[in-house]
């Protein structure tokens, strides 16, 4: 299995972490609503903007994309910024941010995506 490539920076001022629902919540006529457990893993997405100082980084980033994860749809092993544990991870719908430049020259260059992994809540 690949791995997020350890050349590439992300900054934890970007850094978003989103776990989706594992309760479904039904109204009722009268009293409290019910809630009852429909999962056993959570989906967690973690907003990552990856910056790059040079041209080189950001190509090496856009290949291993690419080619080593087939455009966003295989797995890859990443360690997680706020758990410090190496999860398997997927780019979130195989969507790549835009390259977005951060000087005149277009040598730092700076790309936002979305990763998800599964959590175990037993």
């Amino acid at each position: 299995m690949q791995a997020f490539p350890t050349t590439v920076a992300y900054d934890w001022r970007d850094l978003g972490n989103a776990p989706e629902s594992v309760v479904l919540r039904q109204p009722m006529e009268r009293g409290r609503p019910k809630q009852r457990r429909t999962n056993s893993d959570v989906r967690i997405e973690i907003d990552l903007t990856c910056y790059f100082d040079t041209r080189a980084q950001a190509t090496a980033f856009e290949t291993w994309y690419f080619v080593n994860i087939n455009a966003g749809q295989d797995s890859f092993t990443i360690v997680n910024p706020w758990t410090n544990t190496t999860v398997v991870a997927r780019v979130v719908g195989g969507q790549l941010g835009p390259l977005v430049a951060l000087n005149r020259t277009l040598e730092s260059t700076k790309r936002a995506l979305k990763i998800e992994y599964w959590r175990s809540t037993w």
